[in-house]
């Protein structure tokens, strides 16, 4: 008897272990691993591109702007870099993706924002770059700290200023996931980049690529995030939220887009309810639609603002 019980007891605790090894890989992101924005990984999503990248970091690095911060519900210090523009053009506010940086997904939407005029906010999520925490939700309180966002703007800018949300993968569907949040009215619409459809469908979809059971290292991931960060991963998707916005959203995918399947992309297109736009850039792998055809991406988003401001 004595011995089952200490059998038992070593299983229980090793698969306890296993769960809080998992949560750890999946979900948390500490200070000592973010990379600075010069530090571009070495990967097939941007080696093509890091000469590209690195010019505009250093436009980024000498642009006319001031650092700002949020608290976030709780209590999180969330940090975001400002760039001015012109006085009567809309806001930008811009939210990259996992384990990514602004200045890494927001190549595009700086050099646009850069040329036209618009004052540009880009935030560090949390758990990223200099903002507190250290656990990654997948957007469950990613789109809080977007709201949150979305409030000290409107604060500093005042509720006449027209804003757009912007987002990159996580940051896409963090956006996406806010609409639903009561966004004030001068929020005028959404640019959701290579968003996926939901913390578990991301997840999933990430074990299947590995060619490893979807279905037990799923539970196990949805157990850690429960017991060790306190969220579930199923609380909010974006499909549930574009199914229900008023929001104008334009979406965007790379056609190759080896992370988030273009399918997604679509599948959330189809199902918005507000009035929408889809734009597919042929060769584009994940996150670096605009560094693949600059041009096309920067017309269709021109053109968006200007059919909702």
């Amino acid at each position: 008897m004595k011995k089952a019980i200490v059998a038992l007891s070593s299983a229980f605790l090793l698969g306890i272990l296993s769960v809080y090894g998992l949560f750890r890989v999946v979900f948390c992101y500490p200070r000592r691993l973010r990379p600075t924005v010069r530090q571009i990984p070495d990967s097939d999503l941007y080696r093509a591109h890091k000469d590209k990248m690195l010019h505009v970091i250093e436009e980024m690095e000498n642009a006319p702007g001031e650092e700002v911060h949020i608290v976030s519900i709780e209590g999180l210090q969330l940090y975001g870099k400002l760039y001015y523009g012109q006085k009567d053009a809309p806001l930008i506010l811009f939210f990259h993706g996992y384990h990514g940086t602004s200045a890494w997904d927001g190549y595009g939407i700086f050099k646009l924002c850069r040329a036209n005029g618009y004052p540009l906010l880009m935030v560090d999520e949390r758990a990223h770059g200099k903002s507190e925490g250290k656990t990654i939700t997948f957007g469950i309180r990613e789109r809080c700290d977007c709201k949150s966002w979305v409030e000290f703007a409107v604060k500093r800018y005042g509720e006449n200023t027209d804003i757009i949300l912007a987002g990159v993968s996580m940051g896409a569907a963090s956006v996406m996931m806010a609409s639903n949040l009561g966004l004030p009215g001068n929020v005028r619409g959404i640019i959701a980049d290579c968003g996926y459809l939901g913390p578990a469908d991301i997840i999933k979809q990430t074990v299947r690529q590995m060619k490893l059971p979807v279905k037990p290292l799923y539970w196990l991931i949805r157990l850690g995030a429960r017991l060790f960060g306190h969220f579930d991963t199923e609380a909010d998707t974006a499909l549930k939220a574009v199914r229900r916005t008023e929001i104008p959203i334009l979406f965007i995918h790379g056609s190759q887009d080896s992370i988030v399947p273009p399918a997604m992309g679509k599948a959330l297109y189809k199902a918005c309810h507000a009035s929408k736009r889809w734009l597919l850039i042929e060769g584009a792998d994940h996150a670096n639609s605009a560094m693949t055809d600059y041009e096309t991406y920067a017309k269709k988003i021109r053109e968006f603002i200007r059919e909702n401001i």
